[in-house]
């Protein structure tokens, strides 16, 4: 019958093959595992690169004005259309 009591799974898997170390690695494995998750989670994702001043950095409008002046040579934008962007990349 049940001669271990409360360790009769700890006797089965030694008939089966499995030490108790087996499960003490699983469990370790498992407690690094939630570490590791936690360590990262707290921390967060402090790489974003986003200007401290809204968006508006030089480089920012300094690539928008590029942009809107090429679409502006290509014809892609009327000068009424360009001169209203121009305005408001200048804000």
């Amino acid at each position: 019958m049940m001669r271990n009591g409360f360790f009769a799974l700890g006797g089965l898997c030694r008939h089966m093959g499995f030490g108790g170390g087996f499960f003490m690695m699983i469990g370790g494995l498992l407690l690094l595992g939630l570490v590791v998750y936690l360590i990262v989670v707290l921390t967060g994702n402090k790489s974003t690169n986003k200007p401290v001043n809204g968006g508006n950095s030089t480089q920012d409008i300094g690539s928008a004005m590029n942009i809107l002046n090429e679409r502006f040579a290509r014809g892609e934008i009327n000068e009424e259309e360009y001169a209203r962007k121009k305005s408001e990349l200048r804000k």
